[in-house]
């Protein structure tokens, strides 16, 4: 009595076919194991450069200061266009918009201010619309502004006095449909009051005040020499 084998021949072209799935599996764990050796080992994108990222949680409109900074190092690739690299940079600077901690502060996120370094502490700036400016005005003179009201019986004050100049503005329409000088004073709070309401009820103008001269030192007393004889 003949038995038969319950085990089946594979044709050749079965055998090749699983004896290629076989080799590409161990291919594909091959490189599997690779790349999670090289993400778990350190990481090699080239040359490093130092960002100033922020240190915590920043609004928009903060004065940055030291404590609000610190200095990473990242890829130069990875760098964004503007990064800044040097806390001289954007120390005393405006956030121009909110940032998160650990995001990097570029150069398009960040302002100064053109006349806060030019104004004394409890000094404001202000800009008003001048009807009458001396001509030839610089920022080197000092000045006093003047206000005068309409009505029944117009009058004209005293609005502020020894005023530094900080700015002057081309010719702009005022207040009214005026045309003046738009001019920016350094002043203090009181005055600024003075002159934002005399802009919004009265015509304002400026005079310059005199240089201050020096007196001559007084020269010493002529000694007549007396002959004798």
């Amino acid at each position: 009595m003949r038995w038969f084998s319950v085990r089946r021949r594979l044709p050749l072209s079965s055998k090749v076919y699983l004896g290629f799935a076989a080799a590409c599996a161990v291919a594909a764990f091959g490189v599997a194991r690779g790349e999670a050796s090289r993400a778990s080992g350190p990481r090699s994108d080239g040359p490093t450069v130092p960002v100033i990222v922020a240190a915590r949680d920043l609004p928009g409109g903060l004065t940055l200061g030291e404590d609000d900074l610190r200095v990473q190092r990242m890829p130069a690739a990875w760098a964004p266009v503007g990064a800044l690299t040097s806390p001289d940079q954007v120390a005393g600077s405006v956030l121009t918009a909110r940032i998160a901690a650990g995001e990097t502060v570029t150069a398009s996120r960040v302002a100064r201010s053109i006349l806060a370094g030019s104004v004394a502490e409890g000094r404001v700036a202000v800009t008003a619309v001048f009807a009458s400016v001396p001509a030839g005005l610089t920022v080197a003179d000092r000045v006093d502004a003047y206000a005068t009201f309409g009505g029944a019986r117009p009058f004209t004050t005293l609005a502020g006095e020894d005023l530094r100049v900080l700015r002057i503005d081309p010719v702009v329409a005022g207040l009214g449909g005026r045309d003046g000088t738009r001019v920016t004073l350094d002043v203090d709070p009181s005055t600024a009051r003075q002159l934002m309401e005399a802009a919004a009820t009265g015509t304002l103008a400026l005079a310059v005040r005199g240089m201050v001269s020096v007196p001559p030192s007084p020269s010493p007393p002529t000694v007549a020499a007396v002959a004798s004889g």
